[in-house]
């Protein structure tokens, strides 16, 4: 009987893994196996490389092939399929991935399996409309359509708030706040035509219709901006104790009170950053950043795609450390993550789509060895030693 080769071992252990009927003596020897995969510190190939999922399988797999058919030929075609297994383990479904920068292969024996009790849903559309009146709007309840406002006309359309001016609309600023809480996003249109979208976690308040030559809007959390131009308006948008001005411009702001810097990344247009006596003009690509002791610096060549990568659905992470994965997960998912003791210094590279539920990414954390305990019930993601 031939014996069968390692790969074909690593095949099975791959279809195991995706089956979640892997034993924790067989996820050691398949983690071990992954970590032995490439020679370099990580396998990541951007998804933009690639015209659509198909070719950027075909990329990572000719990645590894590069390593690893030159010495068993005989047995390309089973390592296509054990790599091509591996990838789907490493993308979940083929529609994300995620790499973490490896770590000695002695540590992999105290690999626990991580628990899943049951499964969390990615967060969505919604909000909450508080009107000038006092009036509460919870927009995951309310049918599209007209809001009844007797000073602005509103309108709800699936994930988008409009406002315009209506009949009875004064010189007077009559101020709404649109908040949402964890796992909710919304966008929102103001009255001069600007766009606005609001993370999870954040809120923005604005007025109904925008009196005289300036218009104003405050916010906390996240959110991105398109400002709709008007030279004789300036826009101003009011962070904490900073301002961010602009006249017609594409910029995102990152203002979370649990993150450590305040940031301001700027795609299209100008935008000028003020704190107290420091500011900065940002030009398109560019980043401002605003310590916790208010040390201002400028980013020349802001990565803009994962500043922005909550608005088109996706979470981009490049060199992010546990800290800001486990921050990001716990506002999308609606989850407390625990922990005891010092977090393990990882950084982390990839994509992940908005619409993966949270044992998605727990099993990514799993095969990378950090392992966790995902009780829905109490809405926690405890991470085990």
């Amino acid at each position: 009987m031939r014996t069968p080769h390692p790969d074909e071992r690593y095949l099975l252990l791959a279809q195991k893994w995706l089956d979640g009927t892997i034993t924790p003596q067989e996820a050691i020897e398949y983690a071990n196996w992954y970590n032995t995969i490439l020679d370099n510190e990580t396998l990541a190939i951007p998804s933009t490389h690639a015209v659509d999922n198909e070719a950027h399988r075909k990329n990572i797999l000719q990645q590894i092939n590069a390593q690893r058919i030159p010495a068993i030929p005989r047995y390309s075609s089973v390592f296509r399929k054990v790599a091509a297994a591996a990838v789907f383990v490493l993308l979940a479904g083929v529609s994300y991935f995620l790499f973490f920068k490896k770590v000695p292969s002695a540590q992999v024996s105290s690999i626990t399996p991580s628990v899943i009790s049951s499964d969390i849903k990615s967060g969505t559309n919604g909000a909450i409309l508080k009107l000038a009146n006092g009036t509460m709007v919870v927009l995951d309840t309310t049918a599209n359509g007209a809001i009844a406002y007797s000073n602005a006309n509103i309108i709800k359309a699936d994930s988008t708030l409009r406002f315009t001016a209506g009949s009875n609309s004064d010189q007077v600023l009559e101020w709404n706040t649109l908040s949402t809480p964890r796992a909710r996003q919304q966008q929102l249109i103001l009255a001069d035509g600007s766009h606005v979208w609001l993370n999870a976690e954040s809120s923005i308040k604005f007025p109904s219709v925008f009196v005289g030559n300036t218009r104003q809007v405050e916010i906390t959390g996240e959110a991105y901006f398109e400002v709709a131009k008007d030279a004789a308006r300036p826009f101003t948008v009011k962070v904490n104790d900073a301002a961010i001005r602009v006249l017609g411009t594409h910029f995102n702001v990152m203002a979370y009170s649990n993150e450590h810097i305040l940031k301001t990344t700027l795609l299209e247009g100008s935008v000028r950053f003020t704190k107290a006596n420091n500011s900065l003009t940002l030009k398109p690509n560019q980043q401002s950043q605003l310590s916790l002791n208010d040390n201002l610096r400028l980013v020349e060549d802001a990565d803009v795609e994962q500043a922005v990568a909550w608005k088109n659905g996706k979470q981009v992470l490049v060199g992010a450390d546990l800290e800001t994965v486990f921050h990001q997960i716990e506002r999308w998912y609606d989850v407390d993550v625990e922990y005891t003791g010092d977090l393990p210094k990882r950084t982390f590279t990839g994509d992940i789509p908005r619409t993966a539920n949270l044992s998605e990414i727990v099993k990514l954390f799993d095969i990378n060895k950090i392992h966790a305990r995902l009780d829905a019930e109490r809405k926690k993601l405890i991470v085990l030693p």
